[in-house]
């Protein structure tokens, strides 16, 4: 059994690495002023061991109970255990945040707790093979590299050995840690206090930073000012009121068919004549919206709010109380036969609790593993087309398809080659993306090739089946992807034209031919669809949105919304908001048209104050106060 000497030198030296770990989070410009460089050593020096608390506690723990139990069978099994597996568990979860933070600009957050924890959640992140081998290789190098300090020093102050000197002293290194995290604690206070914003803005380099702010107190100090506003949008907690009124609907129009068409991350400029001919072909004969913006910048809030009309928020009670959308109501009660196919699964994001709730298992349709995505995408197409093809004729049908080609890893066939060279492996884990960005891209154009090559199938499908005078086909992407053209690669981050902006082709049978270079948005989808199955209501009792048909549609702005912010989408300016946010760190971010920095961002938001004002009415519009 390790001496105590052997376990102190242990977590003494498992903090040190930590520190080394955290200091990987901070950048150069921190070290950049005297008083941030020493916040910035105290914070790393203090939060290694906030992190390394848990391990301390299991370790000592077990430690203290195989003391008292020596002849406890498998005592050092008993004890390596959390002395090893809890600190390099710490070690794994800093490297995927410093990853995560790297890639999308945020920490492990809600929206990672629920993909983690959500049935094919990791799934659909489409990581190759090869990153999960490397993934796996980094888990296993970091848990035995703590095991083998472990496994070393236990060994060198093992009772009956050599004992190692008392290097951890806690008389002292408490005291000290705790005056270590006091003072940075202080410090932020005072700077959230003051508006010192190297030190507000370098404390969102670290996971899990809790903000100590006393402006209150500071303001009757005299230290400060009183702020008009503490920034960001807040939204109390309020039930459903949805829809605003009972739904009036006229049975005797008779409703068209539905083919809902949806690509993982195609973005705007995918719908080009050499990427996407046949969809661009079929564009020429529908709405096509040339300025479109999701309502979200990751899939669970693009797809709600295509579906819903609804701000990205209302994602919250409705899967809270399993809401369906009232277009798929109608639809259920005007008799619509459903053949719903992702090539993802309909758990992550929780559609089946959401959008598709309530619609019958045998009509959802999910292939999400065994084969790479393009085999995935085109089984589904050609499911569909059975579907099509064996339906009842009385009826009218709806069909959804979700193509995941266009996910990274960008899967595609060799005859959907049109962009050469590419990346043959897209490793998350290795891949400089900064070097190799266009060799990368270029995957997702073939890729985006493929889909619209699926989307020509459907098409081909329904002139065949004399079926386009009876049919509303809607093609969109859930979202957009950045290749660096800002800052970032991906999505999830940003809500930029790139990460925000997709494709919109809308197709109504008798409606002319036209394009709409002006904003439009995802909110604006089930306006048009509701009075073709007979709805009298006007758009604004279920939703957000504008009727995209209506010879007056004119949209100044589009709000698209992430896990915990909402952004205002104008032609000169773009606003992102934190809801509900806490303590001084978040802030409104604010650019140009044309996502870059602006002169003056204080004066920027001013001039949109009445569109700022619309939407914090809207987080609410379709809630009541509980109780």
């Amino acid at each position: 059994m390790p001496a105590l000497a052997a376990i102190n030198c242990y977590f003494l030296l498992t903090w040190l690495g930590l520190i080394a770990h955290v200091s990987r989070f901070t950048s150069q410009d921190q070290y950049g002023d005297p008083i941030t460089a020493l916040w910035t050593l105290a914070t790393t020096a203090s939060y290694a061991m906030i992190y390394l608390l848990p391990a301390l506690a299991g370790g000592y723990l077990a430690w203290g109970l195989l003391r008292r139990a020596p002849g406890l069978r498998r005592g050092h099994l008993f004890l390596a255990l959390p002395m090893v597996v809890l600190p390099g568990m710490v070690h794994v979860a800093l490297f995927a945040d410093r990853l995560i933070h790297d890639m999308y600009g945020f920490h492990i957050n809600g929206f990672v707790v629920d993909l983690v924890m959500t049935p094919g959640g990791i799934a659909s992140l489409g990581a190759s093979a090869s990153t999960q081998l490397t993934a796996g290789l980094v888990v296993a190098a970091l848990l035995a590299l703590q095991g083998l300090l472990y496994f070393w020093l236990a060994a060198r102050g093992a009772a009956a050995s050599r004992p190692l000197p008392h290097l951890l002293r806690w008389r002292w290194l408490v005291p000290a840690l705790l005056a270590l995290s006091m003072g940075e604690r202080l410090a932020y206070g005072y700077s959230s206090a003051v508006n010192y914003q190297p030190i507000l803005f370098a404390s969102e380099h670290y996971p899990l930073y809790l903000p100590l702010t006393f402006r209150k107190l500071a303001v009757r100090l005299g230290i400060g000012e009183a702020e008009k506003s503490s920034g960001g949008m807040h939204v109390k907690s309020s039930a459903l009121n949805y829809p605003l009124k009972p739904l009036d609907i006229d049975g005797s129009v008779r409703p068209p068919n539905i083919v809902w068409l949806v690509a993982e991350s195609l973005r705007f400029d995918m719908l080009d004549p050499k990427v996407m001919p046949q969809l661009w072909d079929f564009s020429q004969q529908a709405l096509r919206l040339e300025n479109h913006y999701s309502g979200g910048n990751l899939t669970q809030m693009g797809v709600f709010s295509m579906f819903y009309g609804l701000y990205g928020n209302y994602w919250f009670p409705m899967h809270s109380a399993r809401r369906a959308p009232v277009l798929m109501d109608v639809m259920q009660r005007r008799g619509y036969q459903f053949s719903l196919h992702t090539s993802q699964r309909f758990t992550f994001p929780a559609f089946d609790k959401t959008i598709f709730i309530g619609m019958d298992p045998k009509d959802m349709h999910a292939l999400s593993a065994g084969a790479p995505a393009w085999q995935r995408d085109q089984e589904n197409i050609r499911k569909l087309l059975g579907f099509i093809d064996k339906r009842d004729e009385t009826k009218p049908f709806m069909t959804y398809m979700f193509f995941e080609s266009t996910h990274a890893a960008y899967d595609f066939p060799p005859d959907s080659v049109i962009a050469k060279p590419y990346l043959e492996d897209l490793n998350y884990l290795t891949t400089d993306f900064k070097v190799d960005i266009q060799l990368i891209k270029n995957r997702y154009l073939n890729a985006s090739h493929h889909v619209d090559q699926q989307i020509g199938r459907i098409i081909e499908h329904l002139k065949q089946k004399q079926l386009l005078d009876n049919t509303v086909i809607i093609v969109l992407g859930d979202h957009g992807e950045e290749f660096m053209e800002r800052s970032r690669w991906g999505h999830s981050a940003e809500f930029n034209r790139f990460q925000t902006g997709t494709p919109a082709v809308i197709r109504v049978p008798g409606a002319p031919p036209r394009v709409v270079g002006g904003i439009t948005s995802h909110l604006d989808i089930p306006a048009p669809l509701m009075p073709l199955r007979g709805v009298r209501n006007p758009p604004s009792d279920y939703s957000q949105g504008m009727n995209l048909l209506d010879p007056g549609y004119h949209r100044d702005y589009a709000v698209a919304a992430d896990w915990n912010r909402l952004a205002y989408l104008g032609e000169k300016v773009k606003v992102a908001f934190p809801i509900n946010a806490t303590g001084g760190t978040r802030r409104d971010e604010v650019t140009d048209g044309n996502d870059n920095a602006i002169a003056d961002p204080a004066r920027a938001r001013q001039g949109i104050g009445p569109a700022i004002a619309e939407m914090m009415q809207n987080l609410t519009r379709f809630s009541r106060p509980k109780g």
